[in-house]
């Protein structure tokens, strides 16, 4: 009975292509999730949570900030990626400490990478690099990883 348990879960995560991610109370949590649009076309989603009182930094900040986000995807014959991670459009603000503008979110928020698919079977591999702060600290940057199985149309 067991073994029929393990066996339905394998199945039903390979059929979702999920990946979740908590860190401990008070940190950023993602959730990865395989879209797909067609038998030929996909959209990685990337949600992240935030926790009340803190914001997360949005991709194209200053190349002047060091406070970077980046998403990386190692290769894979299964799929390509297909223009950028996109995002929706971020709060601004001066960040005084840094004497520069800076771009954030709040609450939560969904990136999305759009992917052409040219295998059945295949996993996507990715890393995705962010950095939380509050009104008075920041938390070094964190890596959260994930890796979403392609399955059959």
């Amino acid at each position: 009975m067991n073994k029929l348990a393990i066996l339905m879960i394998a199945v039903l995560m390979i059929f979702c292509g999920y990946s979740k991610g908590q860190t401990s109370n008070g940190q950023v949590t993602w959730e990865c999730i395989l879209k797909r649009k067609s038998p030929e076309e996909g959209e990685i989603s990337m949600k992240a949570k935030i926790p009340l009182g803190w914001h997360m930094y949005a991709l194209g900040n200053s190349s002047k900030s060091p406070i970077k986000m980046n998403f990386k995807f190692l290769p894979d014959k299964s799929y390509e990626l297909v223009g950028k991670v996109t995002q929706p459009t971020p709060l601004r603000k001066f960040e005084k400490v840094l004497g520069i503008p800076v771009t954030y979110f709040e609450n939560d928020v969904e990136f999305s990478q759009r992917i052409k698919i040219k295998g059945k079977n295949g996993t996507i591999r990715g890393t995705i690099q962010f950095m939380q702060c509050s009104d008075e600290i920041c938390i070094p940057p964190q890596e959260f990883g994930f890796a979403l199985k392609i399955f059959s149309l």
